[in-house]
């Protein structure tokens, strides 16, 4: 049989190669057509059968066929992954901003669900704990609101420093649910929630931070097999269960949190005896000297050996014990920081003998001394090192910073605050 030949200018004369389409490779995998009379095993394009099965369906569908096969593979995925991020309609975050306490208000409702408001508000207290700001507690915050009989309806219409002082919040968190939506397909589902938060200056009623977001959650693929199908149905029906109505919306509170300017702690601290600064990379221990104070019992009281005064010494430009001055600020170098209690555990015992901690919200002596001690009868280790800075051992204030003893434990215990 003779080839084909067609010029090429780069190698000269070449066979011509017949390019074979995809149907030679899908064709032969599918039922083979019929002859024209019904029986099997005819001979169509030179091609003996098998089975009986219209040859003309089979060329037209083929490519649907694959098709269908392409989607499979590209939904092989149950769970979709919102990497949508809040859109930020106001920013304006203040100099020297002297925002503390913040009370995060009833939200509204513009949807049939009745619960989502109180879950979103909820999610939305325990993420924005995490910062530096200090949150009243919500059944305050109701509380107070019912006492004065406003209703969440109401609050639109009431001052904002009329609620600050009510509330005793330095800002005001509002929130309006816009959207919560279920959609369920048999073996796709749909969550969907929508809100609109606002953060505002109590002082001068000027808004800080305003967001609005839909998160969504989605569920389901198309089965594979007709077996499949009843555990596709089932997830799909997990989907729209409560607990992921929960789930979307700590997702959407965790969006919104992210995007809330952070505290200026920096003013909060000036008052605080000890302070962490971030120099670069490096957070650095910083102490302001009180009355009495020598090298000696600074060194003692941050290193547990009063014989490391030097290294004060020498950090500081060998400032003298005589020259220390109330309110003189010195840098302690190599006291470790902890950012969470349970990093103590990974500290050198026998190189460290102390650290410091800032407190957070929620913390107290008795918590702290569980996690680090594993006994929170022993609060009182951490209360001696921090008794002249501690004014209320049942209330520590968030930001202040500790110093943690890490072996140094108390003979007899006393009873927890």
């Amino acid at each position: 049989m003779k080839s084909k030949l067609r010029w090429n200018f780069v190698g000269g004369i070449k066979p011509r190669v017949k390019k074979r389409k995809l149907s030679n490779f899908i064709i032969p995998l599918l039922p083979r057509p019929c002859r024209s009379d019904g029986r099997n095993g005819a001979s169509i394009r030179g091609k003996y059968t098998n089975s009986c099965f219209p040859y003309a369906y089979v060329q037209k569908s083929y490519t649907k066929i694959i098709l269908l096969f392409f989607i499979f593979v590209l939904s092989s995925c149950n769970y979709f992954q919102e990497f949508s991020k809040p859109k930020v309609t106001t920013l304006s975050p203040q100099k020297n901003n002297q925002i503390r306490t913040i009370a995060i208000l009833p939200f509204k409702n513009l949807t049939d669900n009745e619960e989502v408001p109180t879950i979103l508000r909820k999610a939305i207290f325990s993420n924005l704990s995490l910062k530096d700001y200090y949150l009243i507690k919500l059944n305050r915050v109701d509380h107070g609101l019912q006492m004065a009989s406003y209703h969440t309806t109401d609050l639109g219409n009431v001052g904002h420093d009329e609620l600050g002082k009510l509330l005793n919040a330095d800002a005001l968190i509002y929130g309006t649910v816009t959207k919560c939506s279920k959609l369920y397909g048999v073996v796709y589902s749909r969550v969907a929630i929508g809100a609109e938060i606002e953060m505002v200056d109590a002082s001068n009623s000027k808004i800080i931070w305003k967001a609005n977001h839909v998160e969504l959650t989605h569920s389901g693929t198309p089965p594979f097999s007709p077996f499949s199908i009843p555990e596709k149905i089932v997830d799909s029906t997990i989907n729209i269960r409560d607990k992921v109505v929960i789930d979307t919306a700590n997702k959407l509170a965790r969006k919104f949190v992210e995007d809330i300017p952070e505290s200026n702690t920096d003013y909060f601290l000036r008052e605080h005896v000890i302070n962490i600064r971030n120099v670069g990379n490096i957070k650095e221990v910083h102490y302001k000297v009180q009355r009495n104070d020598t090298l000696f019992k600074i060194a003692k009281k941050f290193y547990g050996h009063g014989s490391r005064w030097r290294n004060i010494k020498y950090a500081n430009g060998e400032i003298e014990s005589a020259s220390l001055k109330i309110g003189h600020d010195l840098v302690l170098p190599d006291v470790p920081v902890i950012t969470n209690i349970n990093d103590a555990e990974l500290l050198d015992k026998e190189h460290y003998k102390k650290a410091v901690y800032k407190v957070k919200w929620g913390d107290s002596l008795y918590n702290i001394a569980s996690t680090l001690y594993h006994d929170g009868t022993k609060w009182r280790v951490i209360y001696e090192d921090n008794k002249d800075e501690i004014e209320n051992i049942k209330d520590l204030t968030v930001g202040q910073v500790l110093i943690i003893p890490l072996n140094s434990y108390p003979k007899h215990v006393s009873r927890g605050p």
